[in-house]
């Protein structure tokens, strides 16, 4: 027989919980954190139905390899595309769920400058989604793209490690956030040449215990990839530890 009290209980706190939400929504009115639009006549809690609209829209064909949109005529291999196949990437594929454009531009500015961390739940959950529609095969751990110990004291956090916990709680996936570590504070990528940025990374990171991740399948974690250059020297670190394959997701693909 069904537990009336049990049903009752749990009706009751759902109750206090719209009352309580409600209650918010009118001293804090709840707007998207991509287009600032009212959120208050939608179930959504930080991005509204129009932005997710646009985020989910069917993604263009992509070089498996760096993540390129490649147009008719263009072939990709498990090399690469003409783009990147001689640039030596060090992970065996990559996974992006938008271009690095609006919303998802803004919404990434507002996580990860104006430290709105309440974004790690619906970004995290971009991810998973975009995953759900690939074939990857066994993940063995999530590993997020650490930052250097100065500059996550200065920001507070590692967005890619927020979002890597989603990821490893929802899908059942052990998480690693300190194994891979960055051992330099290297400068901003963001005004760097393609070779300056490999140049930037170079010897990084580093892996603590290479016995945590031998011969497992690791899943990267990062917010943008530009040049990809971060995150194949992370990978190449990961090899280097006896890691069997190395696939990474982001929430953007940015062109230099």
């Amino acid at each position: 027989m069904p537990d009336l009290h049990q049903e009752n209980k749990v009706f009751l706190v759902s109750a206090i919980r719209d009352i309580f939400l409600g209650f918010l929504d009118v001293l804090y009115p709840r707007h998207c954190f991509a287009c600032d639009k009212s959120l208050h006549e939608e179930q959504n809690t930080y991005i509204c139905e129009s932005c997710m609209k646009i985020i989910e829209e069917p993604e263009a064909k992509r070089c498996s390899k760096c993540g390129l949109k490649t147009g008719p005529g263009i072939a990709s291999s498990s090399k690469g595309c003409p783009e990147c196949k001689n640039t030596n990437l060090r992970f065996e594929k990559c996974f992006f769920v938008s271009d690095n454009i609006e919303p998802v531009k803004t919404l990434i500015h507002q996580f990860k400058y104006k430290k709105h961390i309440c974004l790690a739940t619906p970004l995290g959950s971009l991810l998973i989604n975009h995953l759900h529609k690939k074939t990857i095969g066994k993940i063995d751990s999530v590993v997020p793209v650490p930052l250097h110990w100065k500059k996550k004291q200065e920001r507070g956090f590692n967005q890619s490690e927020l979002m890597a916990k989603k990821i490893s709680n929802e899908l059942s996936i052990p998480i690693s956030t300190n194994n891979l570590f960055r051992a330099k504070n290297t400068l901003s990528q963001t005004q760097l040449s393609r070779t300056q940025r490999q140049e930037n990374v170079k010897g990084a990171f580093k892996v603590k215990n290479p016995e945590i991740f031998y011969q497992k399948n690791i899943l990267l974690v990062d917010d943008v990839l530009t040049t990809g250059m971060t995150a194949s020297e992370c990978a190449k670190s990961l090899k280097n530890a006896g890691t069997n394959k190395v696939f990474l997701i982001a929430l953007a693909r940015s062109k230099m």
